[in-house]
């Protein structure tokens, strides 16, 4: 486990923006191979589901897709044993990257919610986020299955279009500093970052499936 910062420059005026976080990441043992093919067997179930959202929750990747319907089903319910891991690999990590940013113990349990995302060649999420009011809190993705793509996380300050960022990132070769994150997406890899944080990916153009779970943390907090 790991958590990669991400940070501006410590502001010199008072009116300089201002941002700190961290992109955790943590390289599990999961079978992705047999996950895949579950993941894979209920795609149909998932499309039949007669309401979607129409941008795909900000990741255009369209109304025909899996992340479209994410808000009416959850695959962390599902009976399944590579599922359970996960489950339980999202709590231990939970638990880390709390305590590691905050220095704090969790002192609340926590509630996920999962939805997966199967894309085929030509595809690509664009850039959203995922919640930024009073209640912000976690997200995080699972690679399942993938073939030479990344995930670009950028400030949430930086208005650069997607086309712009993607191509000075190859123009410059940086793979990590305070503008962009993009690291590759590996099989395997569990990552952790603030709900508030915009990210999209670069195209898929492998022939096989890129396929990730996708989850929200919530806070179950006393009142």
């Amino acid at each position: 486990m790991n958590i990669v910062p991400f940070q501006s420059e410590q502001p010199e005026t008072p009116f300089a923006p201002y941002w700190g976080f961290g992109v955790g990441e943590h390289q599990t043992d999961i079978d992705c191979d047999a996950l895949r093919e579950f993941l894979l067997s209920k795609e149909e179930e998932v499309l039949s589901i007669p309401k979607f959202n129409e941008t795909a929750y900000g990741t255009y990747l369209g109304a025909d897709s899996t992340t479209a319907r994410s808000e009416y089903y959850n695959v962390l319910m599902w009976d399944n044993p590579q599922i359970d891991q996960l489950k339980d690999e999202i709590a231990e990590f939970h638990n880390w990257y709390y305590q590691t940013c905050t220095g704090n113990v969790p002192n609340h349990g926590i509630r996920v919610g999962g939805w997966m995302n199967i894309m085929r060649k030509g595809d690509r999420i664009k850039k959203h986020v995922h919640g930024y009011g009073a209640k912000t809190y976690l997200s995080g993705h699972f690679t399942v299955s993938c073939e030479d793509t990344k995930t670009v996380y950028v400030n949430p300050y930086e208005h650069w279009d997607e086309e712009f960022i993607m191509r000075d990132m190859i123009k410059y070769d940086y793979h990590h500093s305070e503008k962009v994150y993009a690291p590759d997406n590996v099989v395997g890899k569990l990552t952790l970052f603030p709900n508030y944080v915009p990210h999209f990916t670069t195209e898929h153009t492998g022939d096989d499936l890129r396929i990730t779970v996708a989850f929200d943390i919530m806070p179950l907090l006393n009142k």
